[in-house]
């Protein structure tokens, strides 16, 4: 069967990073081949990179960049210690990037001004993005108007939007993330967002530690639950699970470029 990847993890959470041999090792006898650790600022991204570094050959890479939570603690000049991270060969992505105005830890102009310098410098390293947007699309959408971002060349992960902003963002050529919240009683709107969605612009995550699927819903998330988002994925797709494997194995080779690897 194909292996499964996990396009989003916090491996360098506090909740994780403890355990993290246990974690890496369970999820690989689970068949995740594949893992993304991800940034939040320039801390959370060096320790993406040491991660990867330490288990490049178990499928772990990395993704550098500034969270729009942290977008204060850099401001709109990034500085040279965080653009200098993805000359490292185990960062495969910036990100994540992007706006979040449910609960504005940074605020609205920083975020914005933030995202820009992040989809230059993106484009700067010829690397794909990895954009966090939560009750802001209307201005994530005006940004990319003015520094578009190509097609295949970027994931709107862990989408919570609307059919209509779904819609718009495969229009851009974006693949969405989906995780643990397709599970959730409550997320029909997720659910038919997915559905809508063409299997070659799926990637699958944990978004781990937070986002455990059900029946896990409340517990501390991690990689080795990748198998329950995939069959859950794969019903709401209503395919086989083998069939949900094989596209979102081609699409993160694709994104991610992993696949001469």
């Amino acid at each position: 069967m194909t292996p499964y990847i996990d396009g989003h993890c916090h491996l360098n959470s506090p909740e994780l990073r403890g355990e993290l041999e246990r974690h890496i090792d369970e999820a690989r006898s689970a068949g995740v081949e594949r893992m993304l650790v991800v940034g939040t600022d320039l801390r959370t991204s060096e320790e993406a990179i040491s991660i990867s570094r330490g288990h490049f050959d178990s499928g772990v890479r990395a993704s550098v960049g500034v969270h729009p939570h942290d977008a204060s603690s850099v401001g709109s000049s990034l500085p040279e210690a965080l653009t200098d991270l993805a000359k490292d060969p185990v960062v495969v992505a910036i990100g994540e990037v992007g706006l979040d105005y449910h609960y504005n830890y940074s605020p609205v102009k920083v975020q914005r001004d933030v995202m820009i310098s992040q989809i230059l410098w993106a484009e700067e390293a010829d690397l794909p993005i990895v954009f966090h947007v939560r009750d802001a699309f209307d201005d994530f959408f005006s940004i990319l108007r003015d520094y578009p971002v190509g097609p295949e060349r970027a994931v709107v992960h862990c989408f919570s939007g609307s059919l209509k902003e779904a819609k718009s963002c495969l229009d851009l050529g974006f693949y969405l993330g989906f995780g643990g919240m397709i599970t959730f009683k409550r997320a029909d709107g997720i659910r038919e967002c997915l559905a809508s969605c063409p299997i070659d612009r799926i990637i699958l995550e944990t978004d781990s530690p937070w986002l455990a699927p059900v029946p896990l819903r409340g517990k501390t998330n991690s990689p080795l639950n990748m198998p329950l988002i995939y069959k859950a994925a794969a019903e709401v797709l209503r395919v086989r699970d083998s069939v949900v494997a094989d596209a979102v194995w081609t699409n993160g080779m694709n994104l991610y470029r992993w696949e001469n690897e």
